[in-house]
């Protein structure tokens, strides 16, 4: 589902995680290498968020194709947050 982050107006997708929740994510692919101890994250079309190390661009490294988690990139994001 497609819409726009109401804190800055960038373009967003929803995406359904296994657990029900939706996480907002950039609208962009970018290619990706699997990383436990990695410093990104990406969110895959089923949901599921991924350590790794974001690349440039593909090559025959890459583990795959997903979003950037909003919430990383939104100059806003800690309005959003969940306290705990």
């Amino acid at each position: 589902m497609a819409a726009r982050c109401i804190s800055c107006g960038a373009p967003i997708i929803w995406i359904r995680s296994p657990k029900g929740s939706y996480i907002p994510a950039n609208e962009g692919l970018v290619p990706y290498i699997k990383a436990p101890a990695g410093k990104d994250s990406v969110v895959t079309q089923k949901g599921e968020v991924i350590r790794c190390h974001i690349q440039e661009e593909a090559d025959e490294q890459t583990s795959g194709m997903a979003r950037v988690c909003h919430f990383a990139t939104c100059p806003n994001a800690d309005r959003h947050r969940r306290k705990k």
